[in-house]
């Protein structure tokens, strides 16, 4: 029963026999009509029965032949049919749904596998093990592709997500399975649900924060293994930048260095840059109770200083480097797929570079509001932050989703009133990206502007007592 070929059409488009442009995740057909897309760019094949060892049957004897065995048909058995799924074989099903939407041929704009992580690729081989992991990646596999159309998340991905949620409660309360590597998987993986569901107003998920007492509890906030050092190189992002604004991630210095210092990257810019940032919730917290308590700034001034100085020299590799790719033949040759992946990675490394010197350049300014440098200096920042974000439109909504955190910190930045407004309203189309209604956006970032201007209360700060 040889396979053969039969096109690599969606099931939208082969039902309505339209023309399928064949792109992944998801075709311009049904994202233009907004409609789930399933098989896009995906070869199939039609099995058909082969008759090896019998002559070939001439037309008429095979219409014979169909209506004596559909007559005997009506009195006897019927024959098996193959089953087009393996329903009783969830795992494998599971697998074969998510390594399609991991796929690394995917259209970038939607390339879950180069937003989010290489470690994906080592999920698949795991499936079975954790209950908790089984049904965060099930809760993806079904918020994914609604996402990718631009159409509300459905009950039935809520309901998955929700599960989730429970089994990994149960697996948390567990000594042995909480320290694990697969469920430290599934909270990473519940984190894309909640960014493709949108918060609807609820605010943080506390994903990070879940990850960050998990690291915590094992004593040792570093990687064990491969797989973990591959899931650090994404884990570390996140937890580093909510580490900024909630005071409940409270790692030490050691367990901050641990969290970000990886052997994948740690001699490249990339990876330097981050380790400076994994200074900074420490030194926001004692910046604030140092305000809080009327405390001479000049020391912890001059602290933050040369890690300001060498966030720009490492900021300008970033550029230097992105620069280099795009004036180059490997980095304009846009129709290639490697070529255009190195590009999408040195426009978001240079873009979290900008971020990240932003995060220092306010602590700056906090701690001296005399010195005007660093005043000019944001400025020059923040609109270099608005011009990557324009360049970068070509890679939203997924693959471009981390410039909403650059220009958060671009917002917080600047005190010029037309400069915010134009961060405003930046920041308000890539918020259009997500599926996301009732979120106080100016809330959240009036907060995150007092964080890194060291701004705090006593009720805020509490029991956060920092060691210098």
């Amino acid at each position: 029963m040889p396979g053969v070929p039969t096109g690599r059409a969606c099931d939208a488009c082969r039902k309505q026999k339209k023309k399928c442009d064949e792109k992944q995740p998801i075709c311009g057909r049904c994202l233009r009509l907004k409609v789930t897309c399933v098989g896009s760019g995906q070869q199939r094949y039609k099995f058909k029965q082969e008759h090896r060892f019998s002559p070939e049957l001439t037309k008429t004897s095979q219409m014979i032949s169909f209506r004596s065995s559909s007559k005997s048909n009506q009195t006897k058995t019927p024959a098996l049919e193959i089953p087009r799924a393996c329903p009783g074989d969830r795992v494998t099903c599971l697998n074969g749904s998510f390594v399609r939407i991991i796929n690394r041929t995917n259209d970038l704009r939607y390339n879950i596998w180069w937003s989010f992580g290489i470690f994906l690729e080592e999920v698949p081989r795991r499936l079975g093990t954790n209950e908790a992991l089984d049904r965060a990646v099930d809760a993806l596999t079904s918020a994914y592709p609604s996402f990718c159309s631009r159409r509300s998340v459905s009950v039935d991905a809520l309901s998955k997500y929700s599960s989730a949620l429970r089994a990994l409660r149960i697996y948390l309360d567990d000594p042995i399975q909480a320290s694990a590597s697969t469920t430290l998987c599934a909270v990473m993986i519940l984190q894309l649900c909640q960014l493709f569901h949108g918060d609807n107003g609820q605010g943080a998920s506390g994903h990070s924060q879940g990850a960050s007492n998990i690291l915590h509890a094992r004593k040792h906030c570093g990687p064990r293994d491969d797989f973990e050092r591959k899931m650090f190189v994404s884990l570390r992002g996140s937890v580093l930048f909510e580490g900024l604004f909630n005071d409940a991630i409270n790692l030490s210095s050691e367990e901050w260095e641990a969290l970000v210092r990886n052997d994948l990257d740690q001699d490249h810019p990339e990876g330097r840059i981050l380790l400076c940032l994994a200074k900074a919730p420490l030194l926001i917290r004692r910046g604030k109770h140092a305000k809080l308590n009327c405390e001479d700034l000049t020391p912890l001034a001059e602290e933050v200083r040369p890690i300001y100085e060498k966030c720009k020299y490492i900021l300008g590799e970033l550029k230097a480097r992105k620069v280099k790719c795009e004036s180059s033949d490997l980095g304009g040759n846009l129709k290639k797929f490697l070529p255009r992946l190195m590009q999408a990675h040195y426009l978001r490394t240079y873009g979290i570079g900008l971020g990240i010197t932003l995060v220092f350049n306010c602590m700056l300014q906090a701690l001296n509001p005399e010195d005007f440098n660093y005043s000019t200096e944001s400025i020059s920042l923040v609109e270099e932050i608005l011009l990557h974000a324009e360049e970068s439109n070509m890679y939203r909504p997924v693959a471009a989703a981390y410039i909403r955190t650059c220009l958060g910190a671009a917002w917080a930045a600047t005190t010029d009133l037309n400069l915010r407004l134009r961060v405003e309203a930046t920041l308000f189309d890539y918020e259009g990206d997500l599926l996301i209604h009732n979120r106080n956006l100016f809330q959240e970032l009036e907060d995150s502007k007092n964080s890194l201007w060291l701004s705090s209360s006593r009720q805020d700060y509490g029991s956060a007592l920092l060691s210098t």
